[in-house]
C-alpha cells in the first residue's frame, strides 16, 4: 500500500493519487530483490561461467591429449612396422648377394661365360648356352663340368645351407630354393656323364660312312664293304625280304622321321656299330664267306647312294633328340630353381610394399 504523505490515507499501490484528498501519491520503487541479492547473483553466474569454462579447457586439453598420443602411438606404430619390414628385407638382401655370388658363379662356369640367369625366361635359353659352351671343348667338357662347376655348386649347398632364421614370408621360398641345389648338382652330374658317350656316338655315325662308302664303291667284298654289309642285316630287321633299296629308304624314313629316332639310332649304335669296326683294311675276303653279297647288292646297291644320306640325316636327328635327353633331368631342375628363385624374390616384394 501507497502512505499519502498529505493525509496518511493508504492507497492501493497502483494508485497516483490519494483517493481521499486528492494529493499526488510518491513513485513507488521498482519491485525486486535487494541489491545485495542481486550481486550474489553476479558472482554466483561468473562462478558458474568460469567452471564452464575451466572444465570446457579440460575437456580440449584432455582432447589434444589424446590426439597427440594417439598421433604419436601411431607414427611409433609405422616406425615400428618399417623397422620390421626392413629387418626382414636384409635376410632378403643376404640371400641375393649369395645367388649372385655362389650360385651365379656356378652358372658362369656352366656355361662358360659370365652369366646373369635373371635374363633367362625358360629353360631352353638354358640349354642353348650350355650346348655352346660344349662345342668350345667337346673333348674336355665332361672333365670341365665334373671339376671345374660341380665344387661350385657344392659350395653354393653350403653357403645356402647356412643361411637360417628366415621370417616366415622367407622362410618357405628360401627352403624351395634350397632344395633345387642337390638337384642342380644330380643332374649336372647326370649331363657331365652323358657327354662321354657322344664321342662314340659319332664315331658309330662316322663308320656308318666311311663302310658305306666302301660298300657302294666295290663290286669285290673288301673288310669295309663286308663290315657294312653286317651291319645292315643287323640294324635292318627283316632286311632279307625287301624287295629294293626303296623298301630299304622307306623303312629308315619311318623310324628316323614318323617314329624315334633317338631310340632307333641308340639301338642300332649300341647292338651293331661294333660291326663296323675294320682292323686290316687291306686284308683280302673270300667271297665265299660272304654268301649274301651278290644278292645284297643286287637289291640295295644305288648309283646315287641315298642310303648314305638317310643314314647321315637319321645320325643327325638323333643326335640333335638326344642333346636334348641328355639335359633332360637337368633342364627339369633349372624349371624348379627358377620358380625357386622367382618365389623369393616375390616374397621379398610382397614385404617391401608392406613396409611401404
Amino acid at each position: 500500500m501507497v502512505s499519502c504523505e498529505k493525509c496518511g490515507h493508504q492507497n492501493l499501490p497502483s494508485s497516483t493519487t490519494c483517493s481521499k484528498c486528492g494529493a499526488l501519491l510518491p513513485a513507488m520503487a521498482p519491485a525486486g530483490p535487494p541489491r545485495i541479492d542481486s550481486a550474489d547473483e553476479y558472482a554466483r553466474q561468473m562462478a558458474a561461467r568460469e567452471a564452464a569454462r575451466k572444465r570446457n579447457r579440460m575437456v580440449l586439453l584432455a582432447v589434444v591429449a589424446v590426439v597427440v598420443v594417439g598421433v604419436g602411438y601411431l607414427q611409433m606404430k609405422e616406425r615400428h612396422r618399417k623397422a620390421v619390414a626392413q629387418e626382414k628385407l636384409r635376410t632378403f638382401e643376404t640371400w641375393a648377394e649369395m645367388e649372385k655370388r655362389e650360385t651365379g658363379s656356378f652358372w658362369s662356369c656352366v656355361m662358360a661365360s659370365e652369366v646373369d640367369v635373371g635374363m633367362f625366361t625358360k629353360a631352353e635359353q638354358f640349354q642353348q648356352r650350355i650346348e655352346s659352351a660344349y662345342f668350345t671343348q667337346q673333348k674336355t667338357f665332361s672333365d670341365y663340368l665334373t671339376t671345374e662347376c660341380v665344387p661350385k655348386i657344392e659350395r653354393a649347398r653350403q653357403a645356402f645351407g647356412g643361411l637360417r632364421d628366415a621370417p616366415t614370408e622367407l622362410a618357405g621360398p628360401i627352403e624351395k630354393y634350397r632344395d633345387t641345389l642337390p638337384k642342380l648338382q644330380s643332374g649336372l652330374e647326370d649331363y657331365a656323364e652323358k657327354l662321354k658317350n657322344r664321342g662314340t656316338v659319332k664315331d658309330v655315325d662316322q663308320l656308318i660312312q666311311e663302310t658305306g662308302n666302301a660298300w657302294h664303291s666295290t663290286p669285290d667284298p673288301t673288310p669295309e664293304a663286308v663290315a657294312f654289309e653286317k651291319f645292315l642285316y643287323c640294324a635292318v630287321p627283316g632286311l632279307a625280304k625287301m624287295k629294293d633299296a626303296q623298301a630299304l629308304l622307306e623303312f629308315l624314313a619311318d623310324q628316323c622321321f614318323k617314329k624315334d629316332p633317338v631310340a632307333f639310332m641308340d639301338k642300332v649304335r649300341a647292338d651293331c656299330g661294333g660291326l663296323l669296326n675294320v682292323v686290316d683294311k687291306e686284308a683280302k675276303v673270300n667271297p665265299k664267306s660272304v654268301p649274301t653279297w651278290k644278292t645284297t647288292r643286287k637289291l640295295f646297291f644305288e648309283e646315287d647312294a641315298r642310303q648314305l644320306q638317310a643314314w647321315e640325316s637319321c645320325g643327325k636327328r638323333s643326335r640333335k633328340g638326344k642333346k636334348k635327353e641328355d639335359l633332360e633331368n637337368f633342364l627339369l631342375t633349372v624349371n624348379d630353381y627358377m620358380a625357386a628363385r622367382t618365389g623369393v624374390a616375390s616374397a621379398a616384394r610382397d614385404i617391401a610394399q608392406g613396409g611401404k
